[in-house]
């Protein structure tokens, strides 16, 4: 069995394509894709991630961390202190009918904790959760504004009671695009999703 450092350095070691192949295939309705398609969705998803990128950098300039961005761009972060437990918990959200970010202290101060627990502070900064965070969720705020991005395209064949041809969206595809772009602005040399793994890593914890 691996070690939660070999599991985070492996994790840390992959490349934005691999880690956004393994976001596709967790997602059930991806499994009938083929390996071209998958590879067309994770290119054009990472293309979005860049474009929203290059729109606020070259609106604003680079700034110190995604919060002025979101300063700037009028979107109120609220905070909120609910503890994380192993059936439920979040860690930012963005919520399109007031279009606010909420970020979750008790999530993040969690996050915090294990990565000194876990005595991997050298791999991975404890101090960028919250900015990885309000970056992933600024990139849904952008979703929302440009309903034109390929994020918010229905790409998928489906069909209707199996007989009529129709196209559904794929949720994966916006959150591989969310992943890169807050990678991008808050210039990790790794992935965010480790996050997402060292919580993962020490849910049991939780009651």
């Amino acid at each position: 069995m691996k070690s939660v450092r070999e599991t985070v350095t492996e994790l840390c070691n992959k490349t934005d394509y691999e880690i956004y192949f393994d976001m596709l295939n967790r997602d059930i309705s991806a499994h009938r894709l083929t390996k071209e398609k998958k590879d067309e969705i994770i290119k054009k998803s990472m293309e979005t991630a860049v474009q929203c990128y290059n729109e606020v950098v070259s609106k604003f300039g680079e700034l110190n961390n995604p919060a002025e961005y979101a300063i700037r761009l009028h979107i109120p972060i609220n905070y909120v202190n609910e503890k994380p437990n192993k059936y439920y918990s979040y860690v930012g959200i963005f919520t399109e009918k007031n279009q606010t970010i909420t970020l979750n202290s008790e999530t993040i101060a969690f996050i915090k904790q294990l990565i000194n627990q876990f005595g991997i502070a050298d791999l991975v900064d404890p101090n960028q959760i919250k900015s990885t965070v309000t970056a992933h969720e600024l990139f849904h705020y952008f979703e929302f504004i440009h309903p034109e991005l390929y994020t918010n395209q229905k790409i998928l064949d489906a069909k209707i009671l199996g007989i009529f041809k129709t196209k559904s969206s794929l949720l994966a595809a916006g959150e591989v695009a969310a992943m890169h772009f807050a990678k991008l602005l808050t210039k990790l040399h790794y992935t965010p999703l480790v996050y997402n793994k060292i919580f993962a890593l020490g849910k049991k914890q939780l009651l």
